[in-house]
């Protein structure tokens, strides 16, 4: 199963229209599912082959675009985020809703994984912008403590936009599950330039995943991340993304995908 999560760039002056932009997801990210913050699904509903997950007008009336789960026919998605007629599923308290989208993942009538969607947005709790997900990342994941003490935190997933710098990730986050690029470090080069993380240079392994800005020079960073359980630890195929990896990423979005490959 390819999982991979990307942001749309639905939110400030898209580089493409959406149409375009689910083709490229197809055709370039090639992904079984997928984590789309920033994201809108066409008027006309997502393309022929894939099903969907999202809050219907996105995260509010300025924001109409949010967070996507979508999946290849080949899976079923069975939304969770806040209950499945009612029950069996888990509520978000936090303050920003359509920013985080849970589902289920089944194939062939067995339940595979479940996928949180996150999006790091970034303002405080009065609605002030304050340029990272600092406020807003730890008062989602306090938000789904019930979800990863349920049996569902043995098989999860937790992908997106976190508008964080390593350096800045909550320790939690850490403490409790892998971080699917940090844990693969050591199968690619290390970032020329990256100052922006905690390890020896020669020993990073992050990806450039957002680019700040239009021109040449514009600061590329690593705020888009991938963690999963323990329990795919044995099961991973391949990690894979930034820029490095989706050299067209900067001429569709602002952000380049981080894709996990794993056996399920």
């Amino acid at each position: 199963m390819r999982v991979a999560t990307w942001n749309m760039k639905q939110a400030v002056a898209p580089k493409k229209p959406l149409p375009q932009l689910w083709e490229w997801i197809e055709g370039t990210i090639d992904p079984d599912v997928i984590v789309l913050t920033e994201a809108k699904v066409p008027a006309d509903g997502v393309p022929a082959g894939w099903t969907a997950v999202w809050k219907q007008g996105g995260i509010g009336p300025r924001r109409t675009w949010g967070t996507v789960i979508a999946a290849r026919n080949d899976y079923e998605l069975v939304d969770v985020t806040n209950g499945v007629g009612g029950k069996d599923g888990f509520s978000i308290t936090h303050t920003w809703p359509g920013a985080v989208t849970i589902t289920d993942i089944m194939r062939d009538g067995e339940y595979v994984a479940t996928v949180v969607g996150l999006y790091g947005i970034t303002q405080d709790l009065e609605g002030n912008a304050i340029g990272s997900g600092a406020v807003s990342v730890p008062k989602i994941l306090v938000s789904l403590e019930e979800l990863y003490l349920s049996e569902r935190g043995v098989k999860l997933i937790i992908a997106g936009d976190f508008n964080l710098l390593p350096r800045q990730m909550p320790d939690f986050l850490y403490d409790n599950f892998i971080d699917v690029v940090a844990g693969t470090a050591d199968s690619r080069e290390p970032l020329v330039g990256c100052t922006r993380c905690d390890v020896v240079p020669e020993e990073c392994g992050h990806m450039w995943t957002h680019k700040n800005g239009n021109s040449p020079n514009a600061a590329v960073q690593n705020i888009d991340y991938i963690f999963m359980s323990e329990y795919f630890e044995a099961n991973v195929l391949d990690v894979y993304g930034g820029v490095a990896d989706f050299p067209d990423a900067w001429d569709v979005s602002d952000h380049a995908p981080v894709v996990l490959e794993i056996e399920v």
